[in-house]
């Protein structure tokens, strides 16, 4: 048997499953989630760099 290339099984995938989602949905939930990252991002940017205890 033979694999499928990764890209050709992401397309037959997405195809599958596109009558099933809410675009409208979807599309509030990666917006929620790219808020979410910038909150993360914004509480991060004043931490130090990550340091290994050996190097202290």
């Amino acid at each position: 048997m033979k694999a499928l290339d990764p890209t050709e099984l992401q397309r037959l995938v997405l195809a599958a499953v596109a009558p099933y989602i809410d675009q409208r949905v979807l599309a509030d939930r990666i917006a929620a989630e790219e808020r979410q990252r910038g909150q993360l991002r914004a509480c991060t940017e004043g931490w130090p760099p990550n340091r290994s205890p050996d190097r202290e």
